[in-house]
């Protein structure tokens, strides 16, 4: 099946190249196997073969500078153009990303650097109270800081 699009494709070409299509808007292309299995193309219908009718249309070649140029602006980006986007996106999520990383990695070492030399931490609690903080409480509060930093960052 595969061969047989490649050699149709190629059978296309050469029509096109040879300008065998070029005085009609549409010509027809037979495709058929021999007794062999051998797979023929042609433009002209055998006699007593079964065949596969295909329509081959002639479209206008690209306008303008770029011959390999396909389409215009108005049917979209190109495929190689919609990678791009794709990956250009990727790599911005995933600088976003590190970028909130990195600010959670300073906030949790900053806590720890705050509360890591001072045996004595003041907290102002939900009444707006002012209350030292438990040692036993800073210290599993540090160890919990340092392992959130060892897990999650450089």
């Amino acid at each position: 099946m595969f061969k047989s699009v490649i050699a149709l494709s190629l059978i296309v070409m050469l029509c096109l190249a040879a300008g065998h299509l070029a005085d009609a808007q549409a010509k027809e292309l037979y495709r058929w196997t021999d007794e062999n299995g051998v797979v023929h193309f042609t433009d002209t219908r055998p006699e007593g073969q079964e065949v596969e009718t295909h329509i081959i249309s002639e479209e206008q070649p690209p306008q303008g500078d770029n011959p390999y140029q396909q389409g215009s602006a108005a049917t979209g980006p190109s495929l190689g153009e919609q990678r791009r986007e794709e990956i250009a996106q990727r790599n911005e999520a995933a600088q976003a990303s590190r970028a909130i990383s990195e600010a959670e990695c300073a906030a949790w070492q900053a806590e720890v650097d705050r509360l890591e030399p001072n045996r004595r931490v003041f907290l102002t609690n939900e009444q707006g109270e002012t209350e030292r903080m438990d040692d036993v409480v800073r210290a599993n509060r540090v160890a919990e800081l340092k392992s959130q930093i060892s897990r999650n960052c450089n």
